[in-house]
C-alpha cells in the first residue's frame, strides 16, 4: 500500500513538472510579449506606411504595375512588372474620397476595377475603396 501511494505521489509530481505546474505566469507572460509584439508590428507598418506615401488609415493590399493595361499584374511583394520592367505600386484600401477606383481586395483579382461600389464579379466580396500609391 505504501508502495502504491509513493507511486501515485511520484507520478503526480512529475506530471506537474512535465506540464508546466502553475500556468498563470506563463500566460502573463505570453500575453505580455504577444501585445508588445503587436505594438512593434503596428508601429513597423506605420512607419512602412509613412515610407510608402500611405495615410495611416490605408491598409496595403498587393503590389501591381501602375499601367493600367497590366493591372494584372500583381504580387505580395514590391518589383518589376513582369511585362514591361515598370516598378510596381502599392495598391491599398483607402478611404472613398481619397480612391481613384473599387477593387476586390483579393490580390488574384486586382484586374477587378470599377469606378463605383459594388461587388467582385468573380467571388461576389465587395468592392473597397482604393488607390495607388506612387513613390
Amino acid at each position: 500500500m505504501k508502495r502504491i501511494n509513493i507511486i501515485i505521489i511520484a507520478l503526480a509530481v512529475i506530471g506537474l513538472i512535465a506540464c508546466g505546474g502553475n500556468k498563470q505566469p506563463e500566460q502573463k507572460m505570453t500575453s505580455g510579449s504577444s501585445e508588445t509584439m503587436a505594438m512593434a508590428d503596428h508601429g513597423k507598418m506605420k512607419m512602412e506606411s509613412e515610407m510608402k506615401g500611405m495615410h495611416a488609415q490605408e491598409r496595403l493590399i498587393y503590389y501591381t504595375c501602375p499601367m493600367k493595361s497590366h493591372k494584372h499584374i500583381h504580387s505580395t511583394e514590391p518589383g518589376k512588372c513582369k511585362e514591361c520592367g515598370m516598378k510596381m505600386v502599392a495598391a491599398v484600401v483607402t478611404t472613398a474620397d481619397q480612391s481613384d477606383f473599387y477593387g476586390c481586395p483579393m490580390e488574384a483579382h486586382s484586374h477587378l476595377r470599377s469606378d463605383k461600389p459594388g461587388v467582385c464579379e468573380s467571388c461576389g466580396m465587395k468592392l473597397k475603396p482604393m488607390r495607388l500609391v506612387k513613390s
